[in-house]
């Protein structure tokens, strides 16, 4: 290994190092309840696991519930986190399993009567509106459209596609099959791009060319 090599392993070691030792310092603040660990906490995180919430959610008014529901839940069970630089993937799990349960009990989502219905999705449609959309103005239409999604849609795109969910874990999650999640997720799929033809005010028929799950 020549010197600028050694030199840049050896500062790549010294933050990540730092970087340890404060979450381990933060971590051990948290777990003797100090109030302005608590603040940066929330400070911290609040505007991301927002998002991740009204994502799951769907509406910006249940997202704030969620979120402030899930920060009393970090605060209570901060004394359970064993490993400091899981910090952040500890504290989002928290979001996305409270969301999740809020979806259960408030807005009654079921799966019940879908293990046998496969999705089905137009593969042209995908090819029209990926390859005629300015790609950064897509990107904002697809988080639009993801809210006005069905509840059971919506929540299956998002842990598959944003939270990098297996098909697997979510069924775990959601206590359906795996074959239930993948079908949704393509009817998702089908519901965004119809969503968003919408709103680039595609009008012109397409060929109907789908996959089936």
């Amino acid at each position: 290994m020549d010197s600028h090599a050694t030199f840049r392993a050896n500062i790549h070691l010294y933050v990540n190092s730092s970087k340890r030792k404060f979450m381990q310092e933060w971590v051990k603040q948290l777990q003797n309840k100090d109030p302005e660990a608590y603040r940066k906490l929330y400070d911290r995180f609040a505007r991301p696991m927002y998002s991740v919430c009204l994502r799951l959610t769907g509406h910006a008014d249940d997202a704030h519930d969620v979120l402030q529901e899930s920060f009393i839940r970090i605060f209570e069970k901060i004394g359970q986190l064993r490993q400091a630089e899981l910090l952040p993937a500890w504290v989002k799990r928290v979001c996305v399993n409270t969301s999740l349960q809020y979806m259960k009990e408030r807005k009654n989502l079921r799966f019940e009567g879908l293990e046998g219905k496969p999705g089905m999705f137009n593969v042209q449609e995908e090819s029209d509106v990926l390859n005629h959309a300015d790609q950064e103005q897509l990107l904002d239409q697809i988080h639009d459209c993801i809210r006005l999604l069905p509840d059971r849609y919506r929540v299956v795109f998002t842990l598959h596609v944003l939270e990098e969910y297996s098909h697997e874990d979510i069924a775990k999650e959601l206590g359906i099959v795996a074959g239930t999640s993948r079908s949704q997720y393509l009817r998702a799929k089908q519901k965004l791009i119809e969503l968003i033809q919408k709103k680039q005010n595609y009008g012109g028929p397409s060929e109907r060319l789908y996959t089936k799950v």
